[in-house]
């Protein structure tokens, strides 16, 4: 009896594993509401104090130019759940916006209107568009801000620093 238990505890433990391995590789969850997120930007964490880098196409001293293409974004849900640093908070939400200039304000019940990028689903990458006007150089700060903007929900802010690679690439 003992040997049996053992044959059938083996069995549904190499079951287990097989049907695990099954899955696909990087299953992007839903964003749903009560959860905390932050952005990824070029595949870096946002919950971060240092800056994380966008390259600009720009030629010469423009002020402002477009994201080298090639660049990405995405949301990555955090575990265990705290309110600490930069975190965002999906509050009543299930989508994620990305904005590249100011934020929505609370309240507004703000659609996806210049939101560059809109995620409904965490660790799905998309990419940085190109067609964006950004500066050449200097720091900033992208918002990633559940939709519709109404509290209890909370903006991830992620710090990048952006910099010329000194070539000039129109938008793609």
């Amino acid at each position: 009896m003992l040997n049996a238990k053992r044959t059938m505890s083996v069995a549904v433990l190499s079951f287990a594993v097989v049907a695990g391995a099954a899955l696909p590789a990087g299953a992007a969850t839903r964003v749903a509401p009560k959860q905390y997120f932050t952005g990824v930007i070029n595949g870096i964490d946002g919950n971060t104090a240092n800056p994380i880098t966008i390259q600009m196409a720009c030629a010469g001293p423009e002020s402002s130019g477009h994201p080298v293409a090639g660049q990405t974004l995405a949301v990555h849900q955090l575990f265990p759940p705290t309110p600490d640093g930069s975190l965002g908070y999906t509050g009543n939400d299930a989508k994620i916006g990305v904005f590249f200039k100011a934020p929505p304000p609370a309240r507004s019940r703000a659609r996806t209107s210049g939101s560059s990028r809109t995620f409904v689903r965490y660790d799905k990458t998309k990419s940085l568009p190109t067609s964006l006007t950004l500066p050449c150089d200097g720091t900033g700060t992208v918002w990633f801000v559940p939709i519709a903007v109404v509290p209890p929900s909370r903006s991830a802010s992620v710090p990048v620093q952006f910099v010329s690679n000194g070539a000039s690439h129109g938008p793609g």
